[in-house]
């Protein structure tokens, strides 16, 4: 039995043999010597042995549907859409024609059969083939897992992000909790506080500052009230109220019913200097009182300045301004005493009208300190030494 070579592999087969028995290549295909090198006939199988083109026989000649059999030893696989069929370039990652993306399949080359993995050979005819690896798709598989991936990455950093930014806001919402009234806080804030220093550190206007300065009065803080006031005519009436509260308590002290006690209005005068160079000073307090029948009086009590002493002396009290009468029937004590309360009244009139009056804001205070018992912890300041 005569042998011959198979043209598909190459191996020794019978030439009766209709397909290889070891490729599976099909015979009966056109012998070599029955092409012409310059014109090739293909029979398409439609009409009978019809020639649908001839030419030169080339790999990019429109004419060829099929594989040349000379041509079929390591030929490449096509890539075939998966939905239309349309044919699809290399470097094409979606079908042209109908969009469908590429699919990674192996497709013989002669016959168009769908080849398993594994399979060098085509089941159908026998063609052999390359094992066709579409590398545009495996590259967008891969740049796609490696997209997941990253994805995958990013979700499990986010948790810890996450906790980071949280952690950072709670950090900075318990530094801002610290520092944030430190930095907006008014002067009233820190007056409401009781820091009268941080509330005058504050102050930019001299509405804050007066507010500053009322704050220490009405602590009865007349020291640093004083050390703070705006102008010198405010100065004199701290000086004033200073004076008026320390003299008040002692007029309260003195009455039949202390707890009565209300100051209605203060007056305070400097005269001019004597031959010794030292300055006349007189307070007057109008301070009304319960008798010893419990009925609302109302009187003025003279304090005179003592050069010796470095305070206010009381002087007097009287009910009215009228002078008082001598009488023949007067002892020595009641003559002295009227006298000296007729002097009195003539240094009251003078100081209520050439001396300078409290304001009722420091009335009202002074006699609200009372009510606190604050008032008897006044102390007078040096400043009206």
């Amino acid at each position: 039995m005569p042998l011959i070579k198979c043209p598909g592999c190459g191996n020794d087969i019978s030439d009766r043999a209709e397909k290889c028995i070891h490729c599976g290549y099909i015979l009966g295909s056109p012998k070599t010597s029955e092409i012409n090198n310059d014109n090739v006939s293909i029979n398409t199988g439609v009409a009978n042995n019809e020639t649908i083109g001839s030419g030169p026989l080339t790999a990019s000649s429109s004419s060829v549907v099929g594989s040349d059999p000379l041509n079929s030893q390591g030929a490449s696989a096509k890539t075939i859409c998966s939905n239309c069929g349309a044919e699809l370039s290399a470097d094409q990652d979606f079908c042209p024609k109908c969009g469908q993306a590429k699919a990674k399949k192996r497709i013989c080359s002669k016959c168009g059969a769908e080849l398993q993995e594994g399979q060098d050979f085509c089941p159908k005819c026998g063609q052999k083939t390359d094992v066709l690896v579409n590398s545009s798709v495996n590259s967008a598989i891969n740049q796609f897992n490696a997209g997941i991936e990253k994805q995958n990455q990013k979700k499990k950093k986010t948790p810890i992000v996450i906790g980071i930014l949280v952690a950072i806001i709670v950090l900075g919402a318990i530094a801002f909790k610290k520092i944030a009234p430190k930095i907006f806080i008014d002067t009233a804030g820190y007056i409401e506080k009781g820091d009268y220093e941080k509330a005058y550190e504050k102050a930019k206007t001299d509405e804050d500052k007066q507010m500053v300065v009322d704050a220490y009065l009405n602590d009865g803080e007349y020291k640093e009230a004083y050390d703070i006031a705006l102008s010198d005519q405010d100065k004199l009436q701290i000086q004033i109220e200073n004076a008026a509260a320390v003299y008040g308590q002692y007029s309260a002290d003195n009455l039949k019913d202390p707890s009565s006690f209300v100051l209605r209005d203060a007056y305070y005068y400097e005269g001019e200097k004597d031959e010794d160079g030292k300055i006349s000073k007189r307070l007057v307090l109008q301070v009304s009182g319960n008798n010893s029948y419990g009925a609302s009086v109302s009187s003025y009590w003279l304090y005179t300045w003592s050069y010796d002493k470095n305070q206010f002396s009381y002087f007097c009290s009287v009910s009215d301004l009228s002078d008082e009468e001598y009488s023949k029937y007067d002892d020595e004590d009641e003559t002295i005493e009227k006298l000296a309360n007729n002097i009195g009244r003539s240094f009251i009139k003078t100081t209520l009208s050439d001396g300078t009056k409290l304001n009722k804001d420091s009335v009202k205070r002074i006699n609200k300190m009372f009510e606190d018992d604050k008032l008897d912890r006044v102390e007078l300041l040096d400043e009206l030494y």
